[in-house]
């Protein structure tokens, strides 16, 4: 049977039942709401140590995909014909975590609870010292109970090694497989746009030989450079790197400036690998910036043979 929150009451009333310290505002119809405690653990951010005070630091904030070790604010005595049942609160795990809890707390226990919480979000979360964040149901047994726990948590009120050992043992695994498919996806989603610049810079083409008067040894000459430039694109997305092209680190806007100022010294038509060879820069920050420099009138593209 489930005690409700009279019989909680009652039951701490009469001294069967300890929870210190006690506040009727966080008993439940059937079940008390426990709070952080001051003890916590999780992976160390900014310099900070594994171990927390959090009476101290008032904050814990755990690491997207990261565990972290927390011992309630709340001391408990159980007699021997009482057992309790916790979990987290339902908004945590709506917020993305996870809680490694027991199959109950026996009979005779006598302790604060500790449980350990996961992170199964990409963005950190925070617990402030003193929130609700364990739900305790207590059931009433038949009859006493032989005798009451004896196990390693038993009088535990804070850490020991063994306690913070999913925090020291934890890699970032998980958070490193994340990061490696979402560089993935971004791979596959620039060779997914392809086709869409090759539509582009074939329009573009189709602009210029509209233009044209007539078909000389300079337009045959540009389709030769054309079709260079096509497979030139595609080596660069797609393909492997037959020889090692130093780059230059230099910003955004000094590559855009250095990329108009090509354009107006040269009478030559020039293509994105020209800019991007001439100037050593990253072809895809070429075909950016040169379609930026395009749309705001600067520059055309692909000049008239």
């Amino acid at each position: 049977m489930i005690l409700t929150d009279g019989q909680i009451r009652r039951e701490i009333g009469a001294g069967h039942l300890v929870i210190t310290p006690f506040e009727d505002r966080y008993l439940e119809p059937a079940s008390y709401d426990l709070r952080v405690g001051k003890d916590a653990a999780t992976i160390p951010q900014n310099g900070d140590s594994v171990r927390i005070n959090l009476e101290e630091k008032r904050l814990l904030v755990i690491a997207p995909y990261a565990p972290a070790v927390i011992y309630a604010m709340e001391h408990i005595e159980l007699p021997l014909n009482i057992a309790g049942h916790f979990g987290l609160k339902s908004g945590l795990s709506r917020r993305g975590i996870h809680a490694s809890v027991g199959p109950q707390v026996d009979p005779g226990f006598v302790g604060k609870l500790s449980v350990t919480l996961f992170n199964l979000t990409t963005t950190p979360i925070a617990l402030d010292y003193g929130e609700t964040f364990l739900s305790l149901e207590f059931h009433q047994l038949e009859e006493n109970a032989s005798r009451g726990y004896t196990g390693e948590y038993q009088g535990r009120e804070t850490f020991t090694s063994k306690d913070i050992e999913p925090v020291l043992g934890h890699k970032g695994g998980l958070a490193q497989v994340v990061k490696e498919f979402t560089e993935l996806r971004d791979t596959l989603e620039r060779i997914a746009a392809l086709p869409q610049r090759f539509d582009d810079f074939l329009g573009k083409y189709e602009r210029q030989n509209e233009r044209a008067i007539e078909h000389d040894a300079k337009v045959m000459e540009f389709n030769e450079r054309l079709l260079v430039e096509m497979k030139n694109l595609v080596g660069h997305i797609v393909g492997e790197r037959t020889h090692t092209v130093v780059l230059r680190a230099i910003t955004r806007q000094q590559a855009k400036a250095e990329i108009l100022e090509l354009f107006k010294n040269s009478n030559e038509t020039l293509f994105y690998s020209d800019v991007a060879e001439r100037l050593s820069l990253d072809l895809e920050l070429v075909v950016e910036l040169c379609n930026e420099l395009e749309n705001e009138g600067c520059i055309g593209m692909l000049k008239n043979p």
